[in-house]
């Protein structure tokens, strides 16, 4: 089936997101723009996600688990899993630095309920590395049933090709921006599969929809697509 998708949306938890990047409100426009299935996939936390998944089932919306994770190279990867479960588990076997969030430089980092009352708000800065290195990342997410992707591959900020000068070849998937050109669609689809993600901080910047045939509407499904790797 042909299912519309953005697999890399922020909500207020990201420092760097607008505070009206709540669960109702994610959830909702990604139903206005058409799309089929979300990923709210915050830097480094999952705070909001189990909130966005009760949204997306009220909603009709099908939220995959995520986390955008930053390696200890400063490379982003976006981490995707089956269940919310699988993904904690992941979450809590990374390892953070405790560095205390400054609200008034860096920006807030608030947690929702599913009526986008503001319950509490993160502590830990989120915009720092995590201990994980690049190295080790796809091993960690295989190993809870997830996979790891390198996020916005075609972008300077933050992209594995930026850091490494490439793509390692362990990795079967890769994530472009909204600004990729076909020429880097078509090159990277030799060899990975490619999905395209808004990346997006402000609602306006919640995609209209990229699609990826399934063999169904969920997680599962999507995640082994991903993890074959085109012939």
């Amino acid at each position: 089936m042909k299912v519309k998708y953005d697999l890399h949306v922020h909500s207020g938890l990201s420092p760097c997101a607008e505070n009206d990047m709540t669960p109702c409100n994610i959830v909702g426009f990604s139903k206005l723009n058409g799309l089929d299935m979300v990923a709210v996939s915050d830097h480094n936390a999952i705070g909001n996600v189990q909130v966005c998944l009760e949204v997306g089932n009220a909603y009709g919306v099908t939220v995959v688990p995520a986390m955008e994770l930053q390696t200890a190279e400063d490379i982003h990867v976006l981490c995707l899993f089956p269940t919310y479960e699988s993904l904690k588990a992941f979450y809590d076997s990374v390892g953070f630095y405790d560095i205390k969030n400054r609200a008034e430089i860096f920006g807030e980092q608030n947690l929702y309920d599913t009526e986008d009352e503001i319950v509490g708000k993160e502590e830990r800065l989120l915009l720092n590395a995590s201990k994980l290195s690049c190295d080790g990342v796809k091993d960690l997410a295989d190993s809870f049933g997830g996979i790891a992707i390198p996020a916005h591959v075609d972008r300077e900020e933050n992209g594995m090709v930026a850091v490494l000068g490439a793509v390692t070849e362990e990795f079967t998937a890769v994530e472009l921006s909204t600004r990729a050109t076909p020429e880097q669609v078509s090159e990277y689809s030799e060899r990975f599969n490619v999905i395209i993600d808004s990346d997006a901080h402000t609602l306006d910047k919640i995609s209209m929809g990229n699609v990826i045939d399934l063999e169904d509407l969920s997680a599962e499904s999507l995640i082994k697509k991903l993890k074959n790797r085109p012939v």
